[in-house]
């Protein structure tokens, strides 16, 4: 096998959400965008060949599930966090993260049920939550030195309140920190003795800077693995979102049961995506070293910015960070309304980031800067950044 070295997917012929689209809409040929969450680099090699592999094969049928695909998640499972599944009895597949979690919501809550989410957090957390009748807990995580906490006398006050499910992302987008052992068995306590149910986001599992270790909260004992759907996909890890191919993982059989019968309902448990089946297991079976080198790559981006913002607009700050590719900048010392943050630098400096007010409450102030991307726009980014905090300080 070849050595996987990431690269910087060329431009030619591609048209994403993330650059071209933000190109066409806005006029800026000069336009950087740093704001959806998915990669610029190519996918891995050993993905890209498992694809070219099911169109040489000439059939894109029905597919079914290979006992391979079982043998791979199971497998990294252990290996990345311990975790020993039945994989055959705990592992479903749906179209999507999000739509997998909103099955499970639909499946454990009712109409006007309060779910509790620990903010910021990704927008389409509040807006499926609001979308589909259920109130809104909103938890917000409190800014120490190095990074966020979870303040736990309100998370139990929320609980206590009659919150029927907790919405976790683990690591935390935006914040970009993989919650620990020892949090999460303080979030599990509290959820055994409210008999809270969980979603675990766990996405970005795979996004870990080097000495960090990832725990499932599901992983913890029997006991809280029962209350707790687990979701993951390949599409951040391994830049593969356009696939729509996602699996969670539960070990209680009634909810696993439950689950099925829903995809029954939508007629969705008759094949699934083929090329998302085979490039899971790609992915988690060949691409190991692909993800360690961009992983460097992205560590180093994120050490580039901190220093960056220290020496040359201190006034600002990149949050500490242990997990993702993000950068989360905090703005506040700046003279505008935060609502305003996004739109100005569109405007004023021909950028797209994230605007941290719109992430729930603790994100006013704070803009998500995405940098997966190639160095020369992470550099042009961070200097039109400097630029326009000096306009408004």
């Amino acid at each position: 096998m070849s050595e996987q070295i990431p690269v910087i997917a060329s431009n030619d012929g591609l048209y994403r959400l993330k650059w071209e689209y933000e190109r066409e809409r806005t006029s800026y040929t000069d336009l950087l965008c740093f704001g959806t969450a998915d990669m610029d680099y190519r996918s891995p090699e050993p993905i890209l060949d498992a694809m070219r592999g099911v169109l040489d094969r000439g059939h894109l049928g029905y597919p079914m599930i290979p006992e391979r695909y079982y043998e791979v998640i199971h497998n990294w499972l252990l290996s990345i966090a311990g975790w020993d599944i039945d994989a055959r009895c705990s592992i479903a597949q749906s179209a999507g993260i999000y739509m997998g979690a909103w099955a499970i919501i639909s499946l454990l809550t009712r109409p006007q049920d309060m779910v509790t989410i620990l903010t910021p957090v990704h927008f389409c957390y509040k807006e499926i939550l609001r979308l589909n009748n259920r109130k809104i807990i909103e938890c917000p995580l409190e800014l120490i030195e190095n990074g966020y906490s979870i303040n736990f006398g309100r998370l139990e006050a929320c609980f206590a309140s009659g919150s029927r499910l907790l919405w976790l992302c683990n690591p935390h987008n935006p914040i970009g920190h993989a919650w620990t052992k020892a949090e999460l068995e303080k979030i599990a306590e509290l959820c055994l003795k409210y008999q809270v149910y969980i979603i675990s986001d766990d996405v970005y599992c795979g996004l870990l800077f080097s000495g960090t270790s990832y725990t499932p909260i599901a992983s913890l004992s029997k006991e809280i693995s029962r209350y707790t759907v687990t979701l993951y996909s390949t599409s951040k890890t391994y830049n593969t979102a356009a696939l729509r191919h996602a699996f969670l993982v539960t070990e209680n059989p009634e909810i696993y049961k439950k689950y099925r019968e829903f995809l029954t309902s939508m007629s969705m448990d008759y094949g699934q995506n083929i090329m998302g089946i085979e490039a899971t297991i790609a992915a988690l079976g060949e691409c190991e070293e692909w993800r360690r080198k961009v992983m460097e790559k992205i560590m180093a981006a994120h050490r580039f910015l901190e220093k960056y913002f220290e020496e040359n607009m201190p006034m600002c700050k990149v949050i500490k960070s242990d997990s993702s590719y993000f950068a989360w900048i905090d703005m506040r010392a700046l003279k505008i309304q935060p609502q305003m943050l996004t739109h100005l630098l569109e405007q004023e400096e021909h950028m797209i980031v994230e605007n941290g007010y719109f992430l729930g409450k603790g994100g006013a102030g704070f803009i998500r800067f995405n940098l997966a991307c190639d160095e020369e726009h992470l550099k042009e980014g961070a200097a039109r950044l400097k630029e326009f905090c000096f306009k408004h300080i």
